[in-house]
């Protein structure tokens, strides 16, 4: 399994969102976030990816998710998903564009198929567990629990 992190910053009423300009998940709005490097931990990719997508530090990090998914494109990921704030205004990066959007304007529809399920936890600070099931970028059926601490 591909090993991950997902990072979103919400405040006053907003979410930072980030497009992809390339690679995985090109095209779509996200969180800031990618693969771990060897001997990583998540909390310090997650510090990583965002300094790199988003040219912005983190000053807060909390996991609030994880969740697993099957058949991205034939891959499987473990994605460990995280509540964070961050130090400045996020700028333009050569792999994202950062962007805020009120809670109540969130494009889901230029995002992965899944996130309409599991985002509204992320905002409202519920933590979980997911599991989906894709064929490529088609959602074909999903799970989601409570935490199990």
């Amino acid at each position: 399994m591909i090993e991950a992190v997902i990072v979103h910053i919400i405040r006053d009423g907003k979410i930072l969102l980030n497009y992809k300009k390339r690679g995985h998940g090109q095209g779509k709005w996200n969180g800031f976030g990618g693969k771990l490097s060897a001997g990583e931990t998540p909390e310090e990719c997650a510090r990583r990816e965002t300094w790199e997508e988003g040219r912005v530090a983190l000053k807060a990090l909390e996991k609030i998710g994880v969740i697993k998914f099957y058949d991205v494109y034939g891959e499987d990921w473990l994605v460990h998903v995280f509540l964070g704030d961050i130090e400045g205004e996020p700028r333009e990066s050569e792999e994202s564009y950062p962007r805020w959007f009120y809670l109540q304007d969130i494009p889901y529809d230029e995002m992965w198929e899944d996130d309409r399920y599991w985002l509204p936890l992320v905002i409202n600070r519920v933590r979980f567990e997911a599991e989906f099931k894709f064929s490529g970028e088609k959602l074909l059926e999903f799970q989601i629990h409570g935490w199990k601490s």
